[in-house]
């Protein structure tokens, strides 16, 4: 066998490792085994976009554009369900060391709160006030006693209260309850505001439905969680799909890479066994 005919052996073995090779990388981008990056996405069409090509969902992006409902405060409602037991345990915890509050009880460090709701701010005789409370309009209403206990500082600049103040609203209801029980002259405790009318006459609807036997199904707008879960169901099946494609287009390319390989592995073979006829010497 000469040079030439072991170079073409060699050859033809080396290009039969290289497609080997290639077939187990187009294996492994095709169904996997990489390894995966985390990477950070703007929002979730840019997630989408990248992770499945050609299959962009426009998902409504929820957050800095929503609309911003004001809630409204609602003295009344938080009176009603005022729990006066709770109202005495944070009187006593956080106002009981300046201040009494049975009848006749004597002035401390500040003065005895009985009777205070619906009283005027100063009404208190023998106590020393600081004077913040004379620049504040009204008597002690529910309203006013409520701002006063939110924030004594802000409510009446420069009083001498070192008081933060009750930041929950459930919990100042309550102690409000609480002062009432002990104010036989507390004014009527506001009302829960009305609530939101109800577009139509109900009961001119019903009487409609009621002739005309239809049934009225009313449109319900979707919530942002509802929009974003839609969204997702749409990104998972076009994910899939994708997936699928690929995994058939990578399989095809394999099937046609391995006959190409069985191919010239075939003239490989047929190369080798003709430079061994070849080199044989005849008798």
């Amino acid at each position: 066998m000469g040079e030439l005919g072991l170079n073409k052996i060699f050859g033809a073995l080396l290009a039969v490792g290289l497609v080997i090779l290639g077939l187990k990388e187009v294996s492994t981008i095709v169904f996997g085994g990489g390894h995966h990056h985390h990477k950070e996405y703007e929002s979730l069409n840019a997630w989408a976009e990248s992770n499945f090509k050609g299959f962009r969902i426009d998902i409504p992006e929820v957050g800095g554009g929503a609309e911003v409902v004001e809630e409204i405060y609602d003295l009344g409602a938080l009176l009603v369900s005022a729990d006066i037991s709770r109202g005495e345990r944070s009187y006593r915890a956080k106002c009981a060391t300046c201040h009494t509050i049975e009848e006749g009880g004597a002035n401390g460090t500040g003065p005895n709160l009985y009777g205070i709701l619906g009283a005027e701010k100063q009404a208190k005789a023998g106590f020393s006030y600081s004077g913040a409370l004379s620049s504040t309009e009204g008597n002690w209403s529910w309203e006013n006693m409520d701002n006063w206990l939110a924030n004594p500082s802000s409510y009446a600049r420069g009083t001498s209260m070192a008081f933060a103040g009750l930041n929950r609203d459930d919990e100042r209801a309550a102690v409000l309850a609480y002062l009432a029980s002990y104010s036989p002259s507390a004014p009527e405790a506001p009302a829960p505001l009305p609530e939101a009318p109800v577009e139509g006459d109900a009961e001119e609807a019903a009487g409609d439905l009621a002739e005309t036997d239809e049934t009225v199904i009313e449109a319900v707008e979707p919530t942002p969680t509802e929009i974003v879960e839609d969204a997702a169901i749409e990104a998972e099946a076009a994910a899939d799909q994708a997936i699928e494609e690929a995994a058939n287009d990578g399989a095809a390319a394999i099937a046609e890479a391995t006959e190409a390989a069985e191919t010239v592995v075939e003239d490989v073979t047929e190369a080798a066994e003709d430079l061994a006829e070849d080199a044989t010497p005849e008798e």
